[in-house]
């Protein structure tokens, strides 16, 4: 936080000295109501918590936790992979719902937003890629309970897709840093496995994955911090929320 050195204040001082007296009219006025041309700037006690903390906290409730297996990941397994599929049934819908929202923008205040847009539809493709993996493995070990398991999964995003749709129109910057941050995590539980191969063979494409959630983690983080709010799109996804849900 920069702060007025004495040099500034000199020479602040010395341009009010000097600058051509305004109508009596105006200065009245001017006394009268608040200044108009302040740069609004958002405050200090939101910006400890918007929009990185608040985003770690909806990462921890979609990928921070350990349902279907115990603590740490630690080997390829059944119960694994239920466990990865399901977090990343959780982690593609806000991407998704992004990807719409920066899509929209392209007829709204933001088109070059469509710099973004690429990278993250490169995304969804390799994040369906994974859930079609753990299907398979899913498929190969129980084939009756994996038709009830991808109903399951269809049923949550369905039911998750308004709120990030509205949340991602609203506030694109906390959605970013969710995904960023749900990047971080999986980075890390893909890592476990792949390093800890010794009970079962780990395919190949975990260790991609790993890779693949440290290069986003780095994408979505600087998004988080540049991209503005669109407020056209907002109000397109608002409606559109209210029509799909009445």
């Amino acid at each position: 936080m920069w702060r007025r050195t004495p040099v500034l204040r000199f020479v602040t001082t010395t341009a009010a000295l000097y600058a051509p007296p305004s109508s009596s009219s105006s200065s009245a006025s001017s006394t009268n109501s608040k200044p108009a041309n302040r740069a609004w700037s958002v405050p200090p006690s939101i910006l400890k918590w918007y929009p990185r903390q608040a985003g770690e906290f909806l990462a921890n409730c979609l990928t921070g936790h350990s349902a279907f297996i115990h603590d740490i990941p630690n080997r390829f397994d059944r119960a694994h992979a239920r466990h990865f599929s399901f977090v990343e049934a959780l982690t593609i819908t806000p991407l998704y719902t992004l990807t719409m929202v920066h899509y929209f923008s392209l007829f709204c205040q933001y088109p070059t937003r469509v710099e973004v847009l690429k990278p993250m539809l490169e995304e969804l493709g390799q994040k369906s890629d994974l859930q079609y993996r753990w299907l398979c493995v899913l498929q190969d070990t129980n084939p009756v309970s994996s038709i009830a398991w991808r109903c399951a999964l269809l049923t949550s995003q369905l039911l998750l897709f308004p709120a990030w749709l509205l949340l991602s129109s609203a506030a694109p910057q906390l959605v970013h840093a969710t995904v960023s941050y749900s990047c971080r995590i999986l980075h890390t539980k893909y890592s476990c496995i792949s390093t800890a191969g010794n009970r079962a063979a780990v395919p190949a494409f975990v260790a991609k994955a790993a890779d693949l959630y440290a290069e986003r983690e780095t994408f979505h983080e600087a998004q988080a911090m540049a991209l503005p709010t669109d407020f056209g799109v907002a109000i397109i996804m608002l409606f559109l929320i209210i029509f799909l849900t009445s």
